[in-house]
């Protein structure tokens, strides 16, 4: 299983979700169910945006977001864990995507993540 990365440094992954580095921050837009074949694509993707030092902020779209597995939970911590990212802004998603990702937050052990209800609040702070 491979990603694809287009010409804009947008890399789509096979379960259809995306991401892309701009302005210093990695954007995840979730619009798939995330299993942990999903989950590991993203995070690498994700990672290498991070440890190339073109990013060192993360924002996590999850309007269409619908389901997480349990495995795909777990990289999601590890990944977040990553001492390099500053902050992570998290907005969207219904009632329980956000408790799932709640539960991943938790696990994250890390302060500077936070949930808002749209993008402009996410990236407001963000940048802040």
């Amino acid at each position: 299983m491979s990603v694809s990365v287009d010409d804009k440094n947008t890399i789509e992954t096979p379960g259809g979700n995306k991401i892309w580095c701009k302005d210093g921050i990695v954007h995840y837009l979730i619009s798939a169910p995330v299993d942990d074949k999903e989950a590991s694509q993203m995070s690498k993707g994700g990672t290498r945006f991070i440890e190339n030092k073109d990013a060192s902020m993360v924002i996590i779209d999850l309007k269409q977001s619908t389901q997480f597995s349990s495995e795909a939970r777990k990289i999601w911590v590890k990944f977040l864990q990553n001492l390099k990212i500053k902050k992570t802004a998290i907005f969207g998603g219904n009632v329980f995507v956000r408790t799932l990702a709640s539960f991943v937050i938790a696990a994250s052990q890390k302060k500077n993540i936070k949930f808002f209800t749209t993008e402009e609040e996410a990236l407001k702070w963000i940048k802040d």
